[in-house]
């Protein structure tokens, strides 16, 4: 039987209680005197996926833990709980990051990063699959012993409560493989029900192969054993008292479930961690906070103390500032802002990485405008995803492409404009992650792109980014003012690999509408952009960079890799030449996935809880 997390506490006890916590159990409030001057065993920097997980963790073993959350409690909010209620572009629980040029200007797309209890897993796309054993193998390969699929896997499964489809939505196309889910975890894993446009994603799958002829069709996205194409398994279940899709949050799972809750656990909603705060031999004791919805520019501050260690789990975006407000970065960043160097860390902040989307668009015919099995007012985003791997892109022009990326003299080039622009701590580290990358793309034949398919209004469209991209950004503090946004400059498309692979999916994608299959549907293939069957490579990358934006899958600002490769953290998540300071989440993945990161990301705070309770234990 399936529980809604929130039907569960009642209603009564969501608007009675609140945020004003439980009678018994896991406390949650916005009062900053259940924090300040306390101290607990463990403070936990964001209240997102990782740190509800490890909080969760650490708490259920007996631990004190404080996990501080800048946002709020949006559960009560339908942007949320309801999975098909939230509007593209919206505001709700998203920090909306500026994104700026190697130049300094803004660019034009903001950037989601979820700003309340539950993090990203309260925005999110809820997409739910698996990554390939090849790449979490490579967390090893970097230096990281013990960071590999057959560590990780077993977390990833017991995360998951996987909900196998019915005969109806198997008959539109969803398929469960029982082999590569787990049934007795707290995330709830389902389709939609029925399946959205379910003419649009029959014919997708069957023009497909006219463009990838190599693509196995069907099955479970998170069978990695091909490239394939699949319907779309999200973080979902459905509620049989309202028929309505519900979201299954890091929240729902692990802090609001009436099962989870811990007498030791307190979360505190709308308070920014400031910095760390350390004794004279670097280890980590607490931390500074500070109101983070009110209307000061500089509001009082507030220390909480921990007697066994602080762990930072505010996201890619945040964790690399936090540190770096604390003194832990590279010197020139820190000494512009007057701020003192405690650890010399040139890995803060660079290596910043994710994928540059952006979409086509198809005009559907007049006739069929109405027909909501080809096209809807809505929901849940992308039915049916494809991963294509450079062979199936280009079928005859593989070999070139491999070598422009393989070559020792290619990959020693790429790592040195890196480290120029800023995106890479040293030639050596950044040689590491760039081969790692490629090595997946050539001797594993890993998807490089992915495309989601969908349709809406009068427009059927495909969504796309490259998997696995080669250029790197990086994020630094502007301010030592903590209400302050960091400056993220992403180097989207930067290197010619990357820009060669969006030209080629964006002329793929208009290719998969402009087959047979979709002929009587679409009027015109070409609507958006406006370039023609005969537009040039130059006119498809001029419109891929004017309006690409981040997939919110960002990674490797905050990396898990040896110190002197520019890692931050080490196989255990300490920040180096630190004591009991720890990172735990997506910053800490040096490469990007061929997967959305969340599976992966519930792996890995499962297990670092684990890692850091064993730290615990040694240190008595």
């Amino acid at each position: 039987m399936i529980v809604s997390p929130i039907l569960a506490r009642g209603i009564v006890l969501t608007f009675a209680l609140g945020l004003h916590g439980w009678a018994v159990g896991t406390r949650v409030t916005n009062d900053s005197s259940v924090a300040a001057g306390k101290t607990f065993d463990y403070i936990i920097a964001g209240a997102g996926l990782s740190g509800l997980v490890i909080g969760n963790k650490l708490s259920g073993e007996g631990l004190s833990v404080l996990v501080i959350e800048a946002g709020p409690d949006a559960s009560w909010n339908p942007e949320v709980f309801d999975a098909e209620g939230r509007k593209f572009g919206s505001e709700t629980c998203s920090w909306k990051y500026p994104a700026y040029g190697d130049d300094g200007k803004p660019l034009p797309w903001k950037i989601d990063a979820g700003a309340c209890i539950g993090g990203s897993t309260s925005i999110n796309g809820m997409v739910w699959y698996r990554p390939t054993k090849a790449e979490l193998d490579k967390l090893e390969s970097l230096g990281n012993p013990g960071w590999n699929w057959d560590n990780l896997e077993p977390y990833m499964r017991a995360t998951e409560r996987h909900i196998t489809p019915d005969k109806a939505q198997a008959a539109q196309g969803a398929a469960s493989d029982l082999d590569v889910h787990g049934f007795g975890g707290f995330v709830n894993t389902s389709f939609t029900k029925p399946l959205r446009i379910p003419r649009t994603v029959a014919l997708y799958k069957e023009a497909l192969p006219f463009v990838f002829p190599g693509l196995s069709i069907g099955g479970d996205l998170s069978n990695r054993s091909a490239v394939s194409s699949a319907s779309t398994m999200y973080t979902i279940w459905h509620d049989p008292a309202t028929g309505k899709t519900r979201r299954s949050s890091a929240a729902d799972a692990y802090l609001w479930a009436l099962n989870q809750q811990r007498a030791r656990l307190t979360v505190l909603a709308t308070h920014k961690t400031d910095r760390v705060l350390f004794d004279g031999d670097l280890t980590a004791t607490g931390i500074v906070f500070l109101p983070s919805n009110g209307t000061s520019k500089r509001p009082k501050t507030f220390r909480a103390y921990a007697s066994k260690g602080v762990v930072l789990s505010a996201g890619t975006l945040a964790s690399a500032p936090i540190l770096e407000r604390s003194g832990i970065g590279k010197r020139s960043v820190l000494e512009r802002l007057g701020i003192r160097q405690l650890v010399d860390l040139p890995g803060v902040g660079v290596n910043l990485n994710d994928q540059p989307g952006a979409a086509t668009y198809a005009l559907v015919s007049p006739a069929h405008q109405n027909d909501t099995s080809i096209v809807d007012d809505g929901g849940l985003f992308a039915p049916e995803i494809s991963l294509v791997n450079i062979d199936e892109l280009w079928p005859f022009g593989t070999a070139s492409h491999l070598l422009d990326i393989s070559s020792e003299e290619a990959l020693r080039s790429r790592a040195q404009k890196l480290v120029d622009s800023g995106a890479a701590a040293n030639i050596r580290g950044a040689g590491a992650v760039l081969n790692t990358a490629v090595d997946l793309i050539t001797t594993h034949r890993l998807p490089i792109v992915e495309l989601l398919a969908d349709g809406g209004g009068t427009t059927l469209f495909t969504a796309f980014w490259p998997l696995m991209p080669l250029s790197r950004g990086h994020i630094h503090i502007n301010s030592s003012n903590p209400l302050d946004h960091p400056i993220i400059t992403p180097r989207l498309l930067e290197d010619p690999f990357d820009v060669a692979i969006a030209v080629a999916i964006a002329r793929a994608s208009r290719a998969v509408f402009n087959s047979a299959p979709f002929k009587d549907i679409v009027a015109d293939p070409y609507y958006d952009p406006p370039i023609g069957a005969n537009g040039t490579d130059a006119e498809y990358l001029a419109w891929y960079r004017r309006t690409a934006f981040g997939a919110s899958h960002w990674v490797g600002a905050t990396a898990m890799m040896p110190r002197h490769l520019g890692g931050v953290v080490d196989h255990k998540l300490r920040v180096y030449g630190t004591k009991r300071l720890h990172i735990v989440d997506a910053g800490v993945l040096p490469f990007q996935l061929t997967a959305h990161t969340m599976s992966t990301l519930y792996a890995v705070a499962g297990r670092a809880a684990d890692v850091i309770l064993r730290c615990t234990v040694e240190r008595g």
